[in-house]
């Protein structure tokens, strides 16, 4: 469990008028909390094989909200902590209303907040991009890249040119770059035109290896997804109480876990997602559904707290799964 933004440091002992205190300050309340979850775990020990052996290009692709741009924040930490001679960039791609050949450098010197970002010459914006890669690698004594672009079924040919052409200076400069990428299914018909078109060198380098990434897909992932709220977390910084205790501490005290009910909640989402269960739960919609659960159930803290099925189906619908499911299938929920 990655620590938030706002850290507060733990003093005496955390009486109720204390966390009555820090309550508006809770991660869960902030919105800023990351989970150690099963899928991220997996995911990494894809990508980092793929850069430990420098090849040039994987992308991962699922619907909206199944958790890719959580999922690339933290890819990034986990390879500097791993990796520490890698230079990476992180950009979210944006979809360029007219085409421009200066689009992609832009992006990826707004990324570092570029003074230089906004000029008009491609040839600069290009060498800009080119310069701070190589004076980077040289601080760290390294000769590896990694970009990783979000969203990259937004790029057009013009940017994946442009992407192709940084990766063939870089090669040439004896800098390796492995590019991973995160994209809507729509990447797919991307796939499918550039074929069409014979843009083989852009397949070959960026679009080669598709990797589905999946939501929650079993009640085993979900139970370990819980034990992060129980146990593998903490709030505040120093305290040694987990999220659930936080919310909870009488209860907690006595005995109660969330991942007793795993099973209950995790019946729970699959029946808003009915058929459409079999890519997953959306890891958004599985944090909305726990959080409304410990904040709903807060109120009630005692030794002998349970969370009912009906308590199960309204955190679900709190979470507005069903609505969601609907609308990603062009059905009514």
């Amino acid at each position: 469990m990655s620590m938030p933004n706002t850290k507060i440091a733990m003093e005496g002992e955390l009486t109720a008028e204390k966390r009555a205190t820090l309550l508006e300050f809770h991660p869960i309340l902030e919105k800023n909390y990351r989970l150690p979850t099963p899928m991220l775990e997996r995911t990494y020990a894809v990508i980092r094989e793929r850069v430990w052996m420098k090849r040039t290009g994987v992308y991962l692709y699922a619907s909206p909200r199944i958790g890719k741009t959580v999922c690339a924040e933290q890819v990034q930490a986990l390879l500097l902590l791993e990796f520490p001679r890698l230079h990476i960039m992180r950009i979210s791609a944006r979809r360029s209303l007219r085409p421009s050949d200066a689009h992609l450098f832009r992006l990826l010197l707004d990324s570092v907040n570029h003074v230089l970002s906004k000029r008009t010459s491609v040839d600069l914006l290009f060498q800009n991009v080119k310069s701070d890669i190589m004076m980077n690698l040289a601080t760290l004594g390294g000769t590896h890249f990694v970009l990783i672009i979000d969203e990259m079924h937004l790029l057009n040919d013009i940017d994946l040119e442009q992407l192709l052409a940084l990766h063939n200076t870089l090669h040439m400069e004896k800098i390796s770059m492995t590019t991973i990428s995160f994209a809507q299914p729509e990447i797919k018909e991307k796939v499918t035109g550039l074929m069409t078109r014979r843009q083989h060198q852009i397949l070959a380098r960026f679009l080669a290896e598709p990797i589905p990434f999946e939501g929650c897909i079993s009640v085993d992932d979900f139970r370990k997804i819980l034990r992060s709220y129980d146990v593998d977390s903490e709030y505040p910084e120093g305290s040694g109480w987990s999220y659930t205790r936080f919310f909870l501490p009488k209860a907690y005290q006595a005995g109660f876990r969330l991942t007793n009910y795993s099973e209950e909640i995790w019946d729970a989402l699959l029946n808003a997602l009915g058929s459409y269960a079999g890519a997953g739960v959306p890891m958004e919609h599985i944090c909305l559904t726990i959080e409304y659960l410990l904040l709903a159930l807060r109120a009630d803290d005692c030794p002998n707290v349970i969370i009912s099925d009906k308590a199960c189906t309204d955190a679900v619908g709190a979470a507005n799964l069903a609505t969601f499911n609907g609308l990603m299938h062009n059905s009514v929920p």
